[in-house]
């Protein structure tokens, strides 16, 4: 399984929520039943099991991101900066994968998907929030 290919489409349907204010669990049904993707069955279990911890425990991602971000608001943030930063912060604090992997592969979905200091923004935010959690 991708991993890699499976936080992208997930990063897709957090953006897709974001843009239309629709919850991500109900944003991963309508992606589901469009089903453009390739993607394997370990792949969509994983983008399931996200979306879903991501709807369920998106006061606290939400609440982490805005204690952590400095010099911004959370509403004043873009939308793929914003999505980027919600997997990651999901994935860090109820996951069970090494931080560093989750900020590598999250830098690198800003660096294809933000403007120039995108990546930069998100690696300073996500440094914070790995830093509180390790205390």
């Amino acid at each position: 399984m991708s991993r890699r290919v499976a936080r992208e489409e997930l990063f897709k349907i957090v953006f897709e929520s974001e843009l239309t204010e629709v919850r991500i669990d109900e944003t991963l049904t309508n992606y589901m039943l469009r089903d453009e993707t390739n993607l394997n069955t370990n792949e969509k279990e994983f983008i399931e099991k996200y979306s879903k911890g991501m709807a369920l425990n998106d006061e606290k991602v939400t609440e982490t991101l805005k204690e952590n971000i400095t010099g911004w608001s959370l509403e004043r943030i873009g939308n793929v900066e914003k999505a980027l930063l919600k997997i990651a912060t999901y994935e860090i604090l109820f996951e069970d994968v090494p931080a560093e992997i989750v900020v590598n592969e999250v830098v690198e979905l800003a660096k294809k998907y933000g403007d120039e200091k995108s990546h930069e923004f998100i690696n300073g935010v996500l440094a914070k929030i790995v830093v509180e959690k390790n205390r």
